[in-house]
């Protein structure tokens, strides 16, 4: 009998124990909820900006599936700027499992990017070794692609972003220019 008392007083003891901290867990799971609310991704909400995103992020469909074509290098002035001949033969598609191609005049490549819609990592990849000869642009374009820090979509050109300079590598979609 005097265990039965003594559990019965140890039962009552942790009660108001228990409903403080059942308390404590139903405040930090609203305060919780109430701070992620507003976290939430905005996904494809462009504006009308050529496939902006809010804040300068470019919406990852604008971009992916289209094989873009190197048509030019700009720096801050128009005396910085160069055309790519030939700029059929580099080429860059993203897919949207976070995977890139490339073409260049001789040689062809595949590997791995990541983006948060503004920035834009274009990691090393695999690519055929063929010599391109002397007259191509294949050692710049690759070194170019793998300095890349961020992208922005004007007037429907891709703009690449190449290292703290002020570079930026030109890409065209070619079924845009046509229609």
């Amino acid at each position: 009998m005097m265990y039965l008392l003594l559990i019965k007083r140890e039962v009552n003891k942790t009660k108001p124990i228990i409903k403080s901290l059942s308390l404590i867990l139903a405040l930090a799971l609203i305060a919780c909820t109430a701070l992620t609310s507003g976290c939430t991704e905005k996904g494809d909400q462009t504006d009308d900006n050529n496939g902006q995103i809010d804040s300068g992020r470019v919406a990852l469909e604008n971009i992916t599936n289209i094989r873009w074509q190197w048509a030019g290098l700009t720096g801050n002035s128009s005396a910085d700027q160069s055309v790519v001949p030939k700029n059929e033969s580099y080429t860059l598609e993203f897919l949207t499992d976070g995977v890139y191609y490339i073409n260049t005049d001789c040689n062809s490549g595949s590997g791995n990017y990541t983006t948060d819609g503004r920035n834009l990592t274009i990691g090393s990849g695999v690519i055929t070794l063929v010599y391109c000869g002397e007259d191509s642009l294949e050692p710049q374009y690759l070194s170019l692609l793998s300095s890349v820090t961020s992208m922005t979509l004007e007037d429907g050109q891709l703009l690449l972003s190449v290292g703290n300079n002020s570079e930026k590598m030109l890409f065209i979609d070619p079924e845009s220019v046509k229609h």
